[in-house]
């Protein structure tokens, strides 16, 4: 994602996401996704379960998401 991240993806970088959002803005697969949750590679976001009950719903805060990719792009 080598460029600036514009001012509007900045004020949405609060909100919680799903892990299918977090594939989407990622450009990479769920499967992808649910491996790396797994394994949790250094610097991977932490996971946040927003459930009320006993089935997980796991979400990713957007600006940690977006931070994680950024210290993935390639220059």
């Amino acid at each position: 994602m080598g460029k600036q991240l514009s001012q509007a993806t900045m004020a949405s970088a609060e909100r919680f996401i799903t892990v299918e959002d977090f594939a989407q803005v990622a450009g990479l697969s769920r499967r992808t996704i649910d491996r790396y949750r797994r394994d949790r590679p250094s610097g991977f976001p932490k996971e946040y379960d927003l459930s009320r009950g006993s089935v997980p719903r796991p979400r990713f805060k957007m600006s940690e998401v977006l931070e994680w990719m950024e210290s993935r792009a390639l220059w």
